[in-house]
């Protein structure tokens, strides 16, 4: 008895220092974060969270060997959790490995069919193994999902938009793209991809006009670089040599990014 009731008490401070180093890593506080993290795991190892927090606080740091360790015993502690799947598909599709993200975001799907974000995932890691036809049907399931949950999101949206450019379905993508723009009308993402709209149909001072609105925008998606390089582009086919090569200046001065 006396045995139990001392696990008890392990697990439960465990969970009250994971708590404080969640709430420190929400802030920013990463250092205090791990202090608290490592106190917790060392209370209750088998507490899943704190190993999901330890991969997030990892990547933060690009420590993507750590994450990747952390989120896998995660997994392993706890394979029944749709939250702790999804992270390690996420994990897996941030770091470009989409073979193995998809099992993961399957998983996830299967014990938490009403989660629009693992079907987006789900979703994206399709498209990157070049699997258009099932990318679309996640993607339209997600946007589905989100209506029917009153939730629609621009995220979504612009992903799936992209994915029809790509395929060169442009009327479809526009229709997406006014999407993001309706849900929020100053969408970094949103800006960028109806000035590559633009710039397909030949309509040059559009496509400048909304990469100049993409690149004021703020947002953690399209690129500086990828902005640069429309905007140099647009400026180069309306004869404003000075505005193309300073954009096209900027665009080589910015480093590519192979994480997504």
């Amino acid at each position: 008895m006396w045995a139990c009731m001392a696990l008890l008490l392990a697990a439960s401070a465990g969970v009250d220092s994971y708590q404080r180093a969640n709430a420190l890593f929400e802030h920013q506080q990463y250092a205090e974060a791990i202090t608290q993290l490592d106190q917790a795991i060392k209370e209750d190892p088998s507490y899943a969270p704190a190993w999901i927090l330890r991969g997030k606080i990892a990547m933060a740091f690009n420590r993507f060997d750590v994450a990747r360790w952390a989120f896998v015993k995660a997994a392993q502690l706890d394979p029944a959790s749709a939250h702790t799947q999804f992270m390690l598909g996420f994990f897996y599709y941030v770091d470009n490995d989409f073979v193995r993200a998809i099992p993961a975001l399957q998983t996830a799907a299967r014990l938490d069919a009403n989660d629009s974000q693992t079907l987006l995932y789900w979703a994206m890691s399709e498209e990157g193994l070049a699997h258009p036809d099932a990318a679309s049907e996640l993607y339209r399931k997600a946007i589905a999902l989100e209506n029917a949950q009153g939730k629609p999101s621009a995220e979504t949206h612009t992903a799936y938009g992209r994915l029809l450019f790509t395929l060169g379905r442009y009327d479809e993508s526009a229709r997406e793209v006014d999407r993001v723009l309706e849900l929020d009308p100053a969408s970094r993402d949103g800006h960028y991809e109806k000035g590559r709209l633009a710039f397909q149909k030949d309509q040059f001072a559009a496509a400048a006009a909304e990469g100049e609105k993409a690149l004021a925008a703020k947002g953690h998606g399209t690129t500086d670089r990828q902005i640069h390089f429309l905007l140099a582009r647009a400026y180069a086919k309306l004869g404003d040599a000075a505005k193309a090569a300073s954009h096209r200046k900027a665009f080589e001065a910015s480093p590519a990014t192979l994480r997504r």
